[in-house]
């Protein structure tokens, strides 16, 4: 509610969804269009394409959001009324213990958003030397304390790959 309010639709607006994930702030942003509105959702994952509907104004771009300009402008949209980004990771890819994100159960330690890409974060943890390592946590992750986190990833793989969210969990 708080989102669909922050963004005052109207009703022959354009609006963006770059994290479509389930469709549901999606759906409740176009239940507001008229047929003179638009919304343009982006999605990366491609199980989220399975959530869209067809719909003359709706358009669902699987792609990652940082590429929006292009799509937009290939789309002929200049302006548009509002952006809602949902960011981080969805229960959806949690609960699916196959991506990899989730320590519940036991699964290939993955964590890639769009599955078709080539780096998973068993590469990340396994082949990211100390710095890069670092540098990550930092920037990235909540980490309070970087520094341990990665000295125990380095002492961890010295004896055996991390593959699973099973040893990611003992670290």
């Amino acid at each position: 509610k708080e989102c669909l309010d922050a963004l005052k639709i109207r009703p022959d607006g354009i609006y963006v969804d770059v994290t479509f994930g389930g469709g549901g702030h999606s759906s409740e942003i176009f239940k507001k269009l008229s047929d003179q509105g638009r919304l343009i959702v982006f999605d990366q994952d491609p199980d989220a394409k399975k959530n869209a509907w067809d719909a003359p104004n709706f358009n669902f771009v699987a792609a990652n959001f940082a590429y929006i300009t292009n799509h937009l402008r290939l789309m002929g949209v200049d302006k548009v009324d509002g952006v809602l980004a949902d960011l981080g990771v969805s229960s959806h890819q949690f609960d699916q213990e196959e991506r990899g994100f989730s320590i519940r159960g036991e699964a290939n330690l993955d964590m890639r958003m769009n599955q078709s890409g080539a780096l998973t974060a068993t590469d990340v943890v396994n082949e990211y030397d100390e710095d890069s390592l670092l540098q990550m946590f930092r920037k990235y992750g909540e980490i309070t304390n970087s520094r341990r986190l990665v000295d125990t990833i380095l002492s961890a793989r010295l004896s055996e790959k991390i593959k699973t969210t099973q040893k990611a969990k003992i670290i």
